[in-house]
C-alpha cells in the first residue's frame, strides 16, 4: 500500500525549463546551485532552531525527571517492604489506590550472553563443526544463499542447565518490575531500583 501523497499545493513562480541553447543550460545549472544553497541555508537555520529548542526542553525537563525518579524510587522501596499488604493475593499483582495503580509484572528469564562471531566460532570448533559450517557457507555463497548463525535462545531457555554446561551461557534471572500509573496521566512509569 502506498503512502498517501501530500495534496497541499504551493503556488510558486517556476522558471521556464525549456532550454534552447548551451548558454541557457549554463544559466540553469548556475540557478540550480544558487537555489540549492538557499534551500540548504534555510534548512540549516531551522535545524539550529530545533537544536536550541531541544536543549531548552532538556534543561526544563531534567529537574522534573529527577523528581520523578526520586519519588518512584521511594515508592519502589515502600512496595518492596510492604509486599504482602499491597498485594495480598499472589495471583493478582495490581494494587489500586485512590491516586493511581501499582502493577507488578514478571520479566521472564533471558539469555544474557551475546552471540558474537568469536563466541559462535568457539562453540562450533569445540563441537567439531567449524570446518563443516565453513564448507557449507562457501558452497552456499556460490548459489547466492547466506547463512546467519545465531544462538537458539528458545532452546537455551528450555534447557538452561544443559546450555550453561555445554556452551557457557549466562542468564538474566526472572524478576518482577514495578509500574506506577498515576490516575491523571496515561503514562506508565517504570520504577528502577537504583534511581535515587
Amino acid at each position: 500500500m502506498s503512502k498517501p501523497r501530500n495534496t497541499k499545493t504551493h503556488l510558486i513562480d517556476l522558471p521556464d525549463n525549456n532550454y534552447k541553447h548551451r548558454a541557457d543550460l549554463t544559466q540553469a545549472i548556475q540557478s540550480l546551485g544558487e537555489i540549492k544553497r538557499e534551500r540548504d541555508r534555510i534548512k540549516s537555520k531551522t535545524d539550529d532552531q530545533i537544536s536550541k529548542l531541544q536543549l531548552n526542553l532538556q534543561d526544563e525537563v531534567l529537574p522534573l525527571d529527577l523528581k520523578i525518579q526520586h519519588i518512584a524510587s521511594g515508592i519502589k522501596y515502600f512496595v518492596d517492604h510492604n509486599m504482602e499488604e499491597l498485594f495480598p493475593d499472589p495471583e493478582y499483582k495490581t494494587c489500586k489506590l485512590t491516586t493511581g495503580v501499582l502493577k507488578l509484572r514478571k520479566i521472564p528469564a533471558s539469555v544474557k550472553t551475546r552471540g558474537s562471531s568469536k563466541f559462535l566460532e568457539r562453540i562450533l570448533s569445540e563441537n567439531g563443526l567449524l570446518k563443516r559450517i565453513n564448507t557449507l557457507i562457501s558452497k552456499l555463497g556460490g548459489v547466492y544463499v547466506r547463512v546467519k548463525l545465531e544462538l537458539n535462545k528458545e532452546l537455551i531457555l528450555a534447557e538452561p542447565l544443559k546450555a550453561m554446561k555445554k556452551i557457557g551461557i549466562e542468564f538474566n534471572e526472572e524478576s518482577e518490575r514495578l509500574y506506577i500509573t498515576p490516575n491523571e496521566t496515561e503514562i506508565e512509569i517504570e520504577a528502577v531500583e537504583d534511581a535515587a
